[in-house]
């Protein structure tokens, strides 16, 4: 009889560790789809400031060249 009772137990345990692996497998793909969406996921918002940056950058290179040649302007005439 005590094995019957084990051979219970254990297929309560299964069937709670099958529910649970579920619950894991939709959390894991929620958090996929929130990491890989090219529309608004995490990937998509490290591109859009990366872009930023690098324009940030080309912009401060275009300033910086013309302060130089304002300077420069000052100085020599």
């Amino acid at each position: 009889m005590a094995q019957a009772q084990d051979i219970a137990i254990m297929k309560i345990r299964m069937d709670s560790m099958e529910d649970k692996l579920k619950d894991i497998d939709g959390k894991l793909d929620t958090l996929t789809e929130r990491l890989l969406n090219p529309d608004d996921g995490v990937t998509a918002r490290v591109n859009q400031n990366t872009h930023a940056r690098k324009s940030l950058a080309k912009a401060l290179w275009v300033l910086y060249g013309i302060v130089a040649a304002g300077v420069a302007k000052v100085f020599l005439y």
